[in-house]
């Protein structure tokens, strides 16, 4: 549906590329065309030295440019040149400022020579922004034309400003979807994100242009959003890490998209990136800005538990499946090789049983989610004369999206709070498998029902939005590919529509190769204790 509007939006995207980096059209289209593996096309591109940058992630880069290993221009310029390559190859970028950048970038380089002193812990490292965060002289589309209208915003949202005070470069802003609430990334001013691993695929949803561009290696460390997935799902479906943390540890306040205010289930930010300490570099720069202290945010302070854990042995449940739909079984055998080699280095690993994850979806969490019925969005999409798209038309035609009440609403949020505790006490009772009477320390669990769908395809949320619901802090560690020999057992019956459904998209040929990824959950609040664990057992399942 291209309008004056959209096309405007899209010439500046694209003359926002230096015509050194412009892959010529012809060109451009035959190498798009010669592979379904974007990812595979960087060396064409990209110079060896550029490409040893940018295998480098946050952490290490900063190091690097304090250490005077390398400079701020230098990084900022591999960055820039790797984004505008994975731009041109999976469309993952919103508004583009990559002048802005270097001029930045000089002046941090300036710094450091004459004084010595970074400006904060994340100097000279180019980190990239969801679209619906504002960043100031920048526009804020968040996937709809009438937010397209608005004139650009005049000022960081708070977690931009904190990562800017930090010393980050900013650089891209990145392709979120129409409506936000799917789980892949496509509207109708920028077009649709495609997955690097392969581009029949989407990269799942809404911070989908975070998950492509990371995994092209055009960011070191990116900010996503997430109220029923979206950090996680396009960190497993673009095989990168990332982490929901929970509410009001990170601000959200600034950032542009329908049905803001709701706080029934609460959305946050979170970061993706390239390796564990990146994230907790992350919550270490969030926390120590102090954001508490400008809005009503949880007074928190990052403890880093991570060096205190490191030879911990942990007490590990694993649930390989919701009673709701079956992975797919490249998920289920990764979870399972997982759990063998964590039982090897001396975890106990016990299983996990889901409770009620259904009805929490269909009579608590999906009613929560629109207790307008959806009316914000659709007032918004028709206040842009845009049409919908046919994974959000679907989710918002369920019979169980209506407009509730105010009573409704308060009976919904208490059923909500009654659900919460009764999972806690059902996690509590995973002390009596374990070895020493005390409850598991964390959760494994598929992130996804699948790694990666065809377009406009709707997937089951339940292993994300699960942990949403009950504010439960969890992380994404990408650990395996998908194998040829990987098949559903012969006699396997779905347990019903929607497993059908998901077994329906299953093919090997397809799905060949793709990243895998597991999740890992912790009770909420617990989110430097999930961090530390993460690490541990990425340490064992990936060596």
């Amino acid at each position: 549906m291209p309008t004056r509007q959209t096309q405007r939006f899209q010439k500046n995207r694209a003359t926002a590329i230096p015509t050194r980096w412009t892959i010529p059209p012809l060109k451009l289209d035959e190498t798009i065309r010669s592979t379904t593996r974007p990812i595979d096309l960087l060396p064409r591109f990209l110079s060896h030295h550029e490409m040893q940058i940018t295998a480098l992630g946050a952490a290490e880069l900063a190091a690097k440019i304090r250490n005077r290993d390398l400079s701020c221009i230098q990084v900022t310029e591999a960055f820039c040149h790797q984004a505008a390559v994975a731009q041109q190859l999976t469309n993952c970028l919103t508004e583009i400022f990559f002048v802005e950048a270097m001029e930045q970038a000089r002046q941090l380089d300036d710094m450091l020579r004459s004084t010595g002193k970074p400006l904060g812990p994340l100097h000279g490292v180019p980190i990239s922004i969801k679209d619906h965060l504002n960043i100031r002289g920048k526009y804020t589309t968040a996937g709809y034309i009438s937010y397209a209208r608005k004139p650009a915003r005049e000022q960081d949202a708070q977690l931009v400003a904190v990562l800017r005070n930090a010393g980050a470069i900013l650089y891209c802003k990145t392709n979120n979807p129409q409506c936000m609430m799917t789980l892949e990334t496509v509207n109708n001013i920028y077009g649709r994100t495609v997955n690097p691993w392969n581009n029949k695929f989407g990269p799942g949803g809404s911070s989908g242009g975070e998950g492509a561009l990371l995994a092209m290696h055009g960011s070191p460390l990116g900010v996503g959003t997430d109220v029923g997935g979206s950090i996680r799902v396009p960190a497993a479906y673009c095989g990168v890490y990332g982490f929901k943390p929970s509410a009001k540890r990170v601000s959200l306040r600034g950032s542009e998209c329908t049905m803001s205010g709701q706080e029934s289930i609460v959305a946050v930010a979170g970061p993706l990136g390239h390796n564990v300490d990146d994230l907790e570099l992350f919550f270490q720069v969030n926390s120590d800005a102090k954001p508490w202290l400008s809005e009503p945010l949880l007074r928190m302070p990052w403890i880093s538990q991570t060096s205190l854990m490191r030879d911990q042995k942990l007490r590990i449940g694993i649930m390989l499946w919701d009673d709701v739909v079956m992975p797919h079984p490249y998920i289920t055998r990764v979870i399972g090789e997982a759990a063998k080699k964590l039982k090897a280095s001396g975890h106990e690993v016990v299983q996990f049983e889901p409770y009620d994850h259904k009805r929490a979806w269909d009579d608590i969490l999906l009613p929560l989610y629109f207790t307008d019925g959806g009316r914000d969005i659709k007032q918004t999409l028709f206040a842009g004369n845009e049409p919908i798209f046919p994974s959000a038309k679907r989710l918002l035609d369920d019979p169980i999206v209506r407009e509730r009440t105010h009573h409704e609403v308060w009976k919904l949020n208490l059923a909500r709070d009654d659900y919460r505790a009764e999972y806690l006490q059902k996690w509590a009772e995973s002390a009596s498998s374990t070895s020493c009477g005390e409850p598991i320390d964390v959760l494994i669990c598929p992130v996804s029902s699948v790694q990666g769908t065809p377009h406009d395809v709707k997937p089951w949320w339940g292993y994300c939005s699960q942990w949403n619901l009950l504010d439960f802090p969890s992380g994404v560690i990408p650990t395996g590919r998908v194998l040829k020999t990987d098949a559903y057992p012969a006699s396997y019956e779905p347990a019903n529509s929607l497993d059908k459904a998901n077994m329906d998209l299953y093919d090997n040929d397809l799905y060949y190769d793709l990243p895998v990824a597991i999740q890992v959950v912790a009770p909420t609040h617990e989110d430097e204790k999930l961090m530390g664990a993460m690490k541990i057992i990425d340490r064992v399942v990936n060596g």
